[in-house]
């Protein structure tokens, strides 16, 4: 597919002055951890510039919360390809089970810091390397917050098996299914929780259970899985995997690629319009001059774009050999972004 296709994202970018020294110290902790002994990794991980996605989704960051949740978005995408080499539904199953009781016990959380034996295996590294950044958040939060966090985590993790077992069974997932279970592979929920402590606060319940608040929330995190699908699809593709909304949707109604691809950026579009409804919304409501809120909500808007902006200039989604190259996807120069 050689045209360009444009995608509704007013949304103005942002940048932390922090990235590129995040950025070095992410190879580092990355390096320490035993997650670039692949071969090729190193270099890859240095394409990917992960800590770009956390500068531009977490613009107001200090550093030091900055290098927390770039840590967290190394562990997850480190976790996140480990579990998909698992080698099928039990192994995923395994690893999965090993990681959400790392996050119940507090005790397995210090000793999975603390273990330094070189002689581990590839991943009891990631679970050190998640033990570290859980330990590094929990003792900042209320047990609410661990609970709801967890859940998230959880909810990815189980969508993983989700996976694993269509994976090994070569089942195309129905558009239907699909839709409900990106939200969850996408692990933007955890992602959006650790909003509230890079701002030192944290949303009552009402606030998360506002109808509002909540179809940002889900919008934004829909846009993003779009997004990214739209960007990933003809890795999946190559890869045999059936998991992307392009791939849906082309399979399901019998369409050729390029119509799939331009069905999944009608859907993109949709949910930023809906995005921006509910925040219009939103502004007008009881929460509206709630400056902890505010600050929150905001980094949904800067999730949306700066997903976009770093998968134009991460080489995450691109092989090696065509880096640089740019991606089939633009922003129309004549949307003007808004705050």
């Amino acid at each position: 597919m050689q045209s360009t296709l444009a995608v509704l994202c007013p949304f103005t970018p942002r940048l932390s002055p922090h990235v590129d020294s995040v950025q070095r110290w992410s190879l580092h902790w990355a390096t320490r951890h035993g997650l670039l002994d692949r071969p090729g990794a190193r270099a890859a991980f240095a394409r990917a510039r992960f800590a770009n996605l956390m500068a531009r989704t977490y613009p107001d960051a200090g550093p030091a919360d900055l290098r927390l949740a770039t840590a967290w978005l190394i562990s997850v995408f480190a976790l996140d390809d480990r579990l998909e080499r698992a080698g099928g539904p039990a192994a995923t199953r395994h690893l999965v089970d090993e990681v959400q009781h790392l996050l119940r016990d507090t005790a397995d959380t210090g000793r999975q810091e603390d273990g330094q034996d070189e002689g581990q295996d590839r991943p009891k590294g990631h679970l050190r390397a998640i033990g570290e950044v859980w330990r590094r958040t929990r003792e900042r939060v209320s047990p609410a917050w661990r609970e709801r966090f967890t859940g998230h985590v959880g909810d990815y993790l189980e969508a993983t098996v989700w996976e694993a077992g269509n994976r090994a069974a070569n089942r195309p997932p129905s558009v239907a299914e699909y839709r409900v279970m990106r939200f969850r592979t996408a692990a933007v929920d955890m992602f959006f929780d650790l909003i509230e402590p890079l701002h030192g606060v944290e949303l009552p319940a009402e606030v998360l259970a506002d109808r509002d608040f909540a179809a940002m929330r889900r919008s934004a995190g829909m846009i993003t899985a779009i997004f990214n699908d739209l960007v990933s699809w003809p890795k999946e593709e190559a890869a045999g995997d059936h998991h992307n909304i392009v791939l849906a949707l082309r399979h399901e109604r019998r369409l050729p690629v390029e119509a799939a691809v331009r069905a999944a950026v009608g859907e993109h579009d949709t949910l930023v319009e809906d995005f921006m409804a509910a925040r219009e919304r939103f502004a007008a409501g009881p929460f509206a001059e709630d400056q902890a809120v505010a600050a929150v909500a905001a980094d949904f808007a800067h999730w949306i774009r700066g997903n976009v902006d770093w998968s134009m200039e991460s080489g995450r989604y691109t092989p090696a050999e065509h880096a640089g190259e740019g991606r089939p996807i633009a922003i129309p120069a004549h949307r003007r972004p808004v705050e």
